[in-house]
């Protein structure tokens, strides 16, 4: 099988059409259908099922689907790796953070350290906590950033932040009595919550504070698949949400903390890394600096 194959089928699989992944890749319709064919062929059967209006995955195909985007991301990574080798020697840090960590908490953090220190190139990549896991202990992560208590390795680890859990109301026309202060968590154990699936952090969070409050937590049957559609679907009326403060974008305005014990309840984050890291000083001065500049900023957004 080749390289072009392997593209030419992930094409058809999003698009969802033989003619319009020859529109995206540049080839004519009949030499995408042959080489699609060919790897059907080299792999033992069909990728895709065919009908006069759509185009849709095999189970095979649905198994060979994500093995094809990692043999991609393998060779753009090899690609990556060619084209440092030839520019000059840059120190590196490669930062994983999960989808519940503020950005713009991120960036503000880290602009200060970037402007100190210009020679160090710093990227940031968007993992499940699965991904930060695995990529933590293959080292192809210098340190990541998580909800505490959700990357079970032997790392060694800092606090970073903590945030406010915010309720938001599926009604956002119903006053509730406390909404300025907060809302207890007993009074809204009787609503239906949106939640996302498991990879990020929150839901796993929210499962655990309702347990060990003794409340059953009611969720709603369909799976956000961002924190922004918790708030879209909170204001279509699908079910409540439950966000961390510096994630909500269009309910800022009537999200309210959630109260355990008359506090708001937090959500703790954390910087990993692992244990016997070979990480130059670069990646110790920014942890410095995390550190050092972390609370301070938190503390300043939160007045």
């Amino acid at each position: 099988m080749t390289l072009a194959q392997i593209q030419f089928a992930l094409a058809v699989a999003r698009k969802k059409s033989f003619c319009g992944a020859a529109d995206s890749c540049r080839i004519s319709q009949p030499s995408l259908s042959v080489a699609v064919r060919k790897l059907e062929y080299e792999l033992g059967g069909p990728l895709f099922a065919r009908t006069t209006r759509r185009v849709e995955l095999t189970p095979l195909g649905e198994q060979a689907l994500p093995l094809f985007e990692d043999v991609l991301e393998t060779v753009h990574r090899l690609h990556e790796l060619g084209d440092a080798s030839r520019r000059p020697l840059r120190p590196l840090i490669r930062i994983g953070a999960s989808p519940l960590v503020s950005t713009s908490l991120l960036g503000n953090i880290l602009r200060p350290f970037q402007r100190r220190q210009p020679t160090v190139e710093v990227v940031i990549k968007q993992c499940f906590l699965d991904g930060l896991q695995e990529r933590l202990a293959n080292h192809s992560l210098d340190l990541a950033i998580a909800p505490v208590g959700f990357l079970q390795r032997a790392f060694d680890r800092l606090p970073f932040y903590t945030d406010t859990l915010q309720f938001i109301a599926a009604e956002p026309g119903i006053e509730r009595s406390g909404n300025s202060a907060g809302i207890s968590i007993k009074e809204i154990a009787q609503e239906t919550f949106v939640l996302t699936a498991d990879g990020c952090g929150l839901t796993p969070f929210v499962r655990k504070l309702f347990r060990r409050e003794r409340l059953p937590l009611n969720e709603y049957p369909g799976t956000a698949l961002t924190h922004q559609v918790i708030e879209e679907w909170a204001d279509l009326g699908l079910g409540a949400g439950l966000l961390p403060k510096m994630k909500l974008t269009t309910t800022k305005g009537r999200a309210c903390p959630v109260l355990r014990r008359g506090e708001p309840v937090q959500v703790p984050y954390e910087v990993v890394w692992p244990r016997r890291s070979q990480a130059g000083a670069h990646v110790t001065a920014l942890l410095r600096h995390f550190e050092r500049t972390a609370p301070k900023l938190v503390q300043s957004l939160a007045r």
